[in-house]
Formats: structure tokens, C-alpha cells, sequence
């Protein structure tokens, strides 16, 4: 599978991004590292049964606001969602490319590289954070390649976080 080109993220959520994210927590694989309840690919599908089409964005969006990861010509291949914090724009990152194919192509670096941009540029957000299950290599690097470093290492995960300054301090060394 050839390299990510491009995503861009998606706020307005459709009918089949749903039937994507049901899919996605269906798979094993891709909930692994998540911390999902093991019902929410049904809940997920009922969905779509309650809720009318126009009001999904403003569901996905009652705690932070929910992003689809969308790939040139491929629909939805992932998502993001921002959390805010208790401390003033800071923000929790929670990512995944639910297409299992697409992974180790860097499709899960350019997304959070699209959210640090959402966060600390539109929003001017203080701070990302990322809480990842140890054993969860590619999301490290992930996080890592995007600027982010470890604050803190607990027995089941460790805390990830970048500034709006440490942000600023890697765009400028990536430049040079």
C-alpha cells in the first residue's frame, strides 16, 4: 500500500461514516488499544435507527468535538476527537484509522498533525494530550513523530502531551 498523500478532517458526520465507526469497533484489532465498551458497535448501528441523519454531528459532538478522518476519493477512513480538559484549552487526542489495510502508511501521523493544527491554530489550545496502553507501538511513534513527548508512564498507560509552544518549537525545526 503506497503512502499517505493527503486527509483532511471532517466535522459534518453521514449516515455511512457511522456504519465506518460501527464496523471499526466491531474489529478486534482496531479496539484493541481503545477503551471502548464491547457493545459499542451495536450501539453504533442503533444509532443510526434513533437519531435522525442531520442531529449525528451534534450526538458525536456532545463531549468534544468528533472529527472523520477522510482520505482523497476513499470516504472515511479513521477519526479523531478532542476532548476538552478541565484546565483551560487543553485538549485529550483520541485517534484510529479503522482501516486495518491503510495502517503503517502514515495515515495516523498526518491526522494528528490535521488535529494539532485544529487544536493550536484555530482553537489555541495550551495543550494536547494523548493517554496511550502501553504495548501500543504505532500510536507512540505516532504521537511521537507528530512532537509529541512522554509526560508520565502509569502501569497501564503512559501520558503523552505537546504544547502550543513545543508545537510551534517543532514546526520550526521540521522547516529547517
Amino acid at each position: 500500500m503506497k503512502k499517505a498523500s493527503s486527509i483532511f478532517l471532517r466535522a459534518d458526520m453521514e449516515p455511512a461514516d457511522v456504519k465506518n465507526l460501527a464496523g471499526w469497533m466491531a474489529n478486534r484489532a482496531v479496539t484493541r488499544y481503545l477503551n471502548e465498551e464491547q457493545s459499542a458497535a451495536e450501539q453504533l448501528r442503533n444509532l443510526l435507527d434513533t437519531v435522525p441523519a442531520p442531529m449525528l454531528t451534534y450526538y458525536f459532538n456532545q463531549n468534544g468535538r468528533f472529527f472523520m478522518v477522510c482520505g482523497d476519493g476513499q470516504g472515511s477512513i479513521g477519526f479523531v476527537k478532542l476532548k476538552e480538559l478541565t484546565d483551560q484549552r487543553c485538549y485529550e487526542i483520541v485517534f484510529a484509522i479503522g482501516d486495518e489495510t491503510l495502517w503503517g502508511n502514515g495515515y495516523g501521523s498526518k491526522a494528528v498533525q490535521a488535529a494539532e493544527v485544529q487544536a493550536f491554530l484555530h482553537w489555541r489550545a495550551r495543550k494536547l494530550t494523548a493517554k496511550i496502553y502501553h504495548g501500543n507501538v504505532r500510536s507512540v511513534r505516532t504521537v511521537c513523530r507528530c512532537g509529541f513527548r512522554e509526560e508520565r508512564r502509569l502501569d497501564a498507560l503512559s501520558h503523552f502531551s505537546i504544547t502550543q509552544e513545543e508545537y510551534f518549537a517543532f514546526l520550526e525545526k521540521k522547516r529547517a
